[in-house]
């Protein structure tokens, strides 16, 4: 049987995003912004036409020389995302000294279009060779058909003729503007990193920079979740995550982002994290051997929170190479987060079950990855399927709020709640339920 044409294509396009050539990876339901001319960044990321990325405005269109991006002239904070070696440092050859940092972050990566079909399309940028730190980064985006999720390969690559020791760090620069006035900071921006429950650190997370107590930083009830809230207030914490993922959430849209990796818990990391978080604000930081000043002033302070994901460190000898990909998937979801994310979404209020007499009162509210439709299944208690039912249709730009009773199979031990694609595949759970204990 041949394989039905996919709902939402992907597309491949070469236009200008904000005055900057770039390559637009698309479906119908996002779109991917990849500017290869300046540092090889995701510059923007949009679930239909909400943007996820701080994008400076200052900068739009421009593609600055070295001469103009560097340790005198500063920083050129194009925004988007982007991936550096770590551990951040300035003691030692074995840390990197932080932007600005033309070669890596700022300068023009070669490009190439490595899939373009109506399942995938992607596009590589590669960084110049950097001989400072002996590294090459290899980037690939992939944008699928009837998805959200992206994937993300980073490849880090030894181009000296010694030995070199870094971990892949990955940041996006999340915009954290408020969205009725770009002049204040976001009020309901938040950050969900759940918590190694064999942490290294006595609450789970630590704070590299910054005051402890920073008011942004509150374990949720149960002592499994961090839960960063964006405040204008220079502050970074770190934690040893083993979930592989994290999530963004915009309270005042219902827009989140999810990113998942992979956790290595025998391997060692930089700065001791797998995850870490930056409020770009106002304040006085240490950095070791010197002190940092950020001003108050949302044109040289701009509103954005930084989420960052590690890999483990790798041990390359000369012409090695070592592969960290990373999955984001961008959905409509409120806060809070209540649940970790599956293939197919991801839980704000976690499924449940009612049964009264004949029927079953299912409730949940969800961010979904694919389009589709919600079906409940029954199974019985030795795990055979006693009937189905569609529940609604789902979109990943749209809340999934479920409130819905439906007739309950006799026999019906437990009910699963999962995404049926348009060909009615499975593409993963939302919940689960036991409707009736066992006696």
């Amino acid at each position: 049987m041949a394989a039905s044409a996919p709902s939402y294509p992907a597309k491949l396009e070469q236009t200008q995003y904000r005055k900057w050539n770039v390559y637009k990876l698309s479906n119908g339901l996002l779109a991917l912004y990849v500017a290869p001319d300046i540092g090889g960044r995701a510059i923007q990321l949009q679930l239909g036409d909400h943007a996820y990325f701080f994008v400076n405005k200052d900068l739009e269109g421009k593609v600055l020389a070295e001469s103009e991006n560097n340790v005198k002239a500063g920083w050129a904070n194009y925004g988007g995302d982007k991936v550096w070696p770590g551990p951040e440092g300035w003691m030692n050859d074995q840390e990197w000294p932080s932007i600005p940092y033309y070669v890596l972050d700022g300068s023009r990566f070669k490009s190439e279009v490595v899939a373009n079909t109506p399942t995938e399309v992607a596009v590589s940028v590669t960084s110049p060779e950097d001989p400072r730190t002996g590294v090459q980064f290899v980037r690939t985006y992939r944008v699928y058909a009837s998805s959200t999720w992206i994937k993300v390969d980073q490849v880090m690559r030894n181009i000296s003729r010694r030995e070199i020791r870094w971990g892949i760090w990955h940041l996006i620069q999340n915009d954290a503007a408020d969205a009725n006035d770009l002049s204040k900071p976001n009020p309901e921006l938040y950050m969900y990193i759940p918590l190694n429950p064999h942490s290294r650190y006595p609450q789970g997370y630590y704070n590299p920079y910054g005051d402890p107590r920073h008011p942004s930083y509150e374990i949720l009830p149960g002592g499994r979740m961090l839960r960063v809230h964006y405040l204008y207030r220079v502050g970074k914490a770190a934690a040893d995550s083993s979930a592989g993922w994290y999530a963004i959430v915009n309270g005042q849209k219902n827009f989140g982002l999810v990113e998942c990796f992979k956790y290595f818990p025998d391997r060692e990391y930089p700065d001791g994290a797998s995850v870490e978080t930056w409020n770009d604000g106002p304040g006085t930081i240490s950095r070791g051997p010197f002190d940092q000043t950020l001003p108050d002033d949302p044109k040289k302070t701009p509103y954005f929170l930084e989420s960052e994901v590690l890999s483990p460190y790798a041990t390359l000898w000369p012409g090695e190479e070592y592969s960290f990909p990373v999955y984001w998937a961008p959905t409509r979801i409120p806060n809070p987060v209540g649940g970790e994310p599956t293939s197919a979404g991801i839980i704000s209020e976690p499924l449940s079950g009612k049964l009264e007499g004949g029927s079953v009162t299912l409730k949940g509210t969800f961010g979904v990855f694919v389009p589709g439709s919600l079906q409940a299944d029954f199974y019985s208690v030795i795990g055979e399927e006693v009937g189905h039912k569609t529940l609604q249709a789902v979109d990943p730009r749209e809340v999934v709020r479920l409130d819905k009773s439906i007739p309950a199979p006799t026999d019906a031990f437990r009910v699963s709640v999962s995404v049926r694609d348009a060909d009615g595949e499975n593409r993963g759970s939302l919940g689960n339920v036991i409707l009736r204990p066992r006696q």
